[in-house]
């Protein structure tokens, strides 16, 4: 499945554009490579060993995908060139990725609440900081939410053979065609496209 949406910002009203795979969770673990996107995440991510959320205190794939009926996994993607009235590109990236994260985020856990768990477009964003920087334990751990990336899941393969879309991201003076983040809802229920659409049109606002 795949709709058009739009965010209404200040200076412009951009088109993006939301997908959704229906799978067994099962069927992504062989994307699922824990020790190589732990060492990843240490060698490339300023949240390793400073999130709950992130590894190395991230569960695998398996740990709790299993234990679900469903995955519907959600790939949100947008074209840069709506931004051309922010003239720095990676102003423009994170701009983009702002609109994206902040609704995706949002759908998510309204699915969640209603119909299971879910796998968020980052690393856990509900303390500012979080309390694995104070050294305390998590302050909601039944609502911390994980990412693919570090549940050890290869986001890009799996991208690229659900979606047929690589995912690119920005370098230095090359500013990318499109931007894109990767989430997803976990449950036992059979969501139909037509719900799915439905919701997101009703809970996310412009």
């Amino acid at each position: 499945m795949e709709f058009l949406y739009y965010a209404i910002t200040k200076s412009a009203s951009i088109q993006y554009s939301v997908e959704v795979c229906s799978c067994k969770p099962i069927m992504c673990t062989k994307y699922e490579d824990g020790e190589q996107f732990n060492s990843l995440c240490k060698i490339g991510c300023p949240n390793y060993s400073c999130k709950w959320s992130c590894p190395p205190f991230a569960p695998l794939f398996t740990d709790i995908a299993l234990k679900w009926d469903k995955l519907y996994i959600i790939f949100m993607h947008v074209d840069l060139s709506q931004f051309s009235y922010i003239k720095n590109d990676y102003l423009k990236v994170k701009a983009a990725n702002s609109i994206l994260k902040s609704r995706a985020d949002q759908f998510i856990r309204k699915m969640a609440d209603m119909h299971g768990s879910c796998i968020s477009t980052g690393s856990c964003r509900l303390c500012k900081p979080c309390k694995c920087k104070l050294h305390m334990p998590c302050a909601h751990p039944r609502t911390m939410s994980y990412s693919f990336e570090a549940l050890g899941i290869n986001v890009s393969q799996m991208v690229e053979d659900l979606f047929q879309t690589p995912l690119i991201w920005y370098k230095k003076h090359c500013l990318p065609q499109y931007t894109s983040v990767v989430c997803g809802i976990l449950t036992n229920e059979n969501l139909s496209d037509e719900y799915l659409q439905n919701s997101y049109k009703k809970y996310i606002t412009h």
